[in-house]
């Protein structure tokens, strides 16, 4: 299943924007308007078609080799890169749940305070996969400090992984029952799963063992401790 439940223009929109480097964003929002000849519509995206797009390239920027081309047109039909596609009904007896503040899916990037989009990762008996993407949003009004939102977004994990955290809004993240990690720069999802399941198959920290014993325990997993 794609991450494009809650709002599948923009995350079309989102992983085309990642494909097409060589464009600005607002660039590639104009060029498939263009395309279109009219307003932006997660329905109307499939019916464009290579010739059409082609032809409302860019005379200026370089073109989208083979390759890109390939993967617009699934992404128009759908289809997301591996880094934005969630798995929602898998995972059972879920052993861990990460939070990553990312601002594209691949690298661990995020002030906790500045993060809008957090890709949250589970491990199952399978391994790591991406299960939600949530995004933070700013409610006009809201009662809420927006650090304890962010906190309250995330309640259900047990790590959050980000480039940077303030204390006070550390100790929000923590009085949530999640432990916040800070991870210097660069550093990407993919290769702290790897640590993670690394963990997972060895000895857990006791401090992690205990937090997770209290409400998500490991389905047969043993403690070394």
């Amino acid at each position: 299943m794609n991450v494009a439940t809650d709002d599948p223009l923009f995350w079309r929109l989102f992983a085309l924007a990642q494909m097409l480097s060589q464009l600005p964003p607002r660039a590639v929002i104009l060029w498939l308007e263009q395309a279109a000849g009219q307003p932006l519509a997660a329905d109307r995206l499939p019916l464009l078609s290579l010739e059409r797009l082609a032809a409302r390239w860019p005379a200026d920027c370089p073109p989208p080799t083979v390759a890109q081309w390939q993967q617009v047109m699934a992404c128009l039909d759908g289809q997301l890169p591996p880094h934005l596609t969630t798995h929602p009904q898998r995972g059972e007896a879920l052993q861990l749940r990460a939070a990553f503040a990312s601002s594209d899916g691949l690298t661990i990037d995020g002030h906790f305070g500045q993060s809008r989009l957090f890709f949250i990762y589970a491990f199952d008996e399978q391994g790591a996969f991406l299960q939600q993407v949530r995004r933070y949003r700013d409610e006009p009004g809201a009662l809420e400090e927006g650090n304890e939102a962010r906190a309250r977004l995330l309640s259900d994990c047990h790590l959050l992984f980000c480039e940077a955290i303030g204390g006070p809004a550390a100790a929000r993240v923590i009085r949530n029952n999640i432990h916040p990690i800070k991870i210097k720069p660069p550093m990407a999802i993919a290769q702290q799963l790897d640590a993670l399941a690394t963990m997972l198959a060895g000895r857990v920290p006791p401090w992690l063992a205990k937090r997770l014993g209290k409400s998500h325990p490991l389905a047969q997993h043993q403690f070394s401790l």
